[in-house]
């Protein structure tokens, strides 16, 4: 295996993307500048940007879900800070392996990988994956040249004697790093749906607990429209929950809170930011917890076994959410009309014709009382039209209709071309739903997308898969349930 050389000193000064205001840039060179020193062979821990630390104990280093640069679900999220080149650079230069989460672009970017693929080939570094049925994503890193191992459900993988890693499934597509690095514990939950007293219990009961915790801190999707902002502050309070449910089960000395540091970057989403956790907000609200809670600037390292908080690094990033709502906004472009959209969703339904099977889908449709794949409208707004999609049939006009939603179409068009297109909108939120039930009518349509992106189909022999299917039915009625306690008249 490729051994790292002994890593240089931690950055004195990160770059500030430019428009940053002075007080920021100080905040976070002063941040940085309390990287603690190491001794020789102990492990520690750089954060490096949004769900990205660089976890090492001097001989090998892993780098956790590389997003350093551009906007991602379909020009719906942006980082806060971007993380400039040279900083990339030195970090890979320190990195014996990468390890991903999932394929969700802010933790796997393809961008990235293209950009420094000459360098992750010259360093001989390693990418970890978990083993999946489709290896979508471990074949197009093969592609690209890059040497991926790919780990089963909990397999011990060792980089050395004191650093051995495992990675665990979680959900449809997500999963955990569970690390022993020179003694220490380290979890990395990432985006990982452990939130109950009982999933964490059973998840503690068969991996024991950690020393350290890395774990979201805000909301991460679509939580209702502009009109429901109820619902988004109860999302911000139950992902509170979950942290402290995180800590009184697994019992962290230290939780690294990471994973959250976006802000919804599009015109029509970017209302979504209103309740979105603060790092002030959530250090106050933990501060009765036994797990002292962190929040690292980037740039910053510390050993493990003496990780704590610098006030500088929590004044960054809360100089940083407090400047949201100046940063500039994204939008769509008109590329897309009738015509086009209804060719694009006929390719859409061909590629489902020969991944899934027709008379299951017609027979599901017909005989199953949640009705999946049935009839939704959707309102183009930028074309001014309203749209009657039926799954199984036609996309053809309907101005007469009453919408389920408002779209953008190249939101639509997105959906049509990319086999995460369902997910992807879920994420961005760049949509309003119009009246009641709509989403989870456009849901019962397009989730289907989500199945067979993440390697099951319907087909006979998927009869055998019923706990993925009601994994992804449980998911539509967490949704319907949130959708209807937290329902308001919806806006047009």
């Amino acid at each position: 295996m490729q051994q790292t050389p002994n890593p240089p000193p931690p950055l004195s000064n990160p770059s500030i993307p430019a428009g940053t205001a002075p007080s920021a840039a100080t905040e976070q060179s002063a941040a940085t500048e309390h990287s603690d020193r190491q001794e020789p062979g102990a492990p520690w821990l750089e954060f490096v940007n949004h769900a990205s630390v660089l976890l090492s104990d001097g001989q090998h280093a892993v780098l956790t879900d590389p997003w350093f640069f551009g906007d991602i679900f379909h020009q719906g999220w942006s980082l806060l800070v971007e993380t400039p080149d040279d900083d990339i650079r030195r970090v890979l230069a320190q990195t014996s392996h990468i390890w991903l989460s999932h394929e969700h672009p802010d933790h796997f970017s393809p961008p990235f990988f293209r950009r420094y693929r000459e360098q992750i080939l010259h360093q001989g570094i390693t990418i970890l994956f978990q083993r999946t049925r489709d290896r979508r994503l471990v074949s197009y890193l093969r592609q690209l040249g890059l040497p991926v191992v790919e780990l089963a459900d909990g397999e011990p993988y060792a980089l050395n004697p004191a650093f051995v890693v495992r990675i665990v499934k979680a959900d449809l597509y997500d999963s955990a790093l569970l690390a022993d690095i020179a003694g220490v514990r380290v979890f990395n939950l990432n985006d990982c749906p452990l939130h109950s007293h009982a999933a964490l219990g059973a998840f503690a009961e068969r991996y024991g607990q950690c020393d350290l915790l890395l774990t979201q801190f805000s909301y991460a999707a679509w939580k209702g429209g502009k009109a429901n902002s109820s619902w988004r502050q109860k999302a911000a309070r139950h992902k509170i929950a979950t942290i402290r449910a995180q800590m009184a089960v697994l019992q962290p000395a230290a939780t690294l809170l990471f994973a959250s540091f976006v802000r919804f970057a599009n015109q029509l989403n970017s209302y979504m930011n209103d309740a979105v956790n603060q790092p002030a907000e959530v250090v106050a609200a933990l501060a009765e917890q036994s797990s002292q809670p962190l929040f690292l600037a980037p740039g910053e390292r510390q050993p493990l076994a003496a990780l704590r908080q610098h006030p500088e690094s929590l004044a960054f990033w809360q100089q940083q959410f407090s400047e949201i709502a100046t940063k500039p906004l994204l939008s769509y472009r008109t590329e897309d009309n009738l015509a086009s959209l209804q060719q694009h969703f006929a390719d859409y339904q061909q590629r489902l014709w020969q991944a899934n099977n027709r008379v299951l889908l017609w027979a599901a449709r017909r005989w199953l009382a949640l009705r999946p794949f049935d009839v939704t409208h959707l309102y183009l707004v930028d074309l001014g039209l309203t749209v009657r999609i039926e799954l199984l049939g036609r996309l053809e006009p309907a101005d007469d209709a009453a919408a389920d939603l408002a779209l953008h179409s190249s939101s639509l068009a997105y959906l049509f071309r990319h086999e995460f297109g369902f997910d992807t909108l879920f994420v961005n939120g760049c949509f309003e739903e119009l009246r009641s039930g709509g989403f989870e009518r456009f849901a019962k349509c397009f989730a289907i997308g989500n199945l067979n992106a993440s390697g099951v189909f319907i087909r006979f022999g998927s009869l055998l898969r019923l706990d993925v299917i009601r994994l992804m039915l449980g998911k539509l009625n967490t949704v319907r349930s949130n959708l209807r306690q937290n329902q308001t008249p919806p806006e047009r």
